[in-house]
């Protein structure tokens, strides 16, 4: 299935801000669900959100607090059930290198480059976006040509979010 990711807005017919109930009715029952819950670590916690997957988890949404859809994710790495799109660029199809000038140039936004995750994760948080791979090219991506057999040649995934999602971390 094809998506075409709209910042602050949603993907394809997922929206923002969507009810759980409204993202079945487009989607059907999810494959994956999980409740909200909180990790405890003695000295911290992390609040985990609901989270319902589909298409084997390689699209991702979460909830809030009121059960709206705020932020959408999905996984490019191997995939077979789906077509990520952000305007005309088909994200997982486009090297990693090269989609960060392109989301840059087609959004008008910049990546946050004090980051400490670069060049694993790049955030845009002007637009509430995000890509991410495990693994880095072994060469380097912006002066060689890096070979299709390179996991870190493409990012494996891609979020989006509501508007101030990355403020609220």
């Amino acid at each position: 299935m094809k998506f075409k990711i709209e910042p602050h807005i949603g993907a394809g017919d997922l929206k923002f801000g969507m009810s759980r109930d409204e993202i079945q009715q487009i989607l059907g029952t999810p494959e994956h669900t999980s409740k909200q819950m909180i990790m405890d670590y003695g000295d911290f916690s992390i609040s985990i959100p609901a989270k319902d997957g589909y298409f084997k988890n390689e699209l991702q949404i979460s909830f809030d607090d009121n059960n709206k859809a705020n932020f959408i994710e999905f996984t490019g790495k191997d995939s077979e059930f789906t077509e990520v799109f952000l305007k005309d660029i088909e994200v997982f199809k486009t090297p990693a290198f090269e989609l960060i000038q392109k989301i840059s140039n087609s959004t008008s936004s910049e990546f946050d480059n004090e980051d400490d995750e670069i060049p694993y994760s790049y955030v845009f948080p002007s637009i509430d976006l995000a890509v991410w791979r495990q693994v880095i090219p072994k060469q380097d991506e912006q002066k060689e040509e890096i070979s299709e057999s390179d996991e870190g040649k493409y990012f494996w995934t891609i979020g989006i979010g509501i508007k101030g999602y990355y403020e609220q971390e």
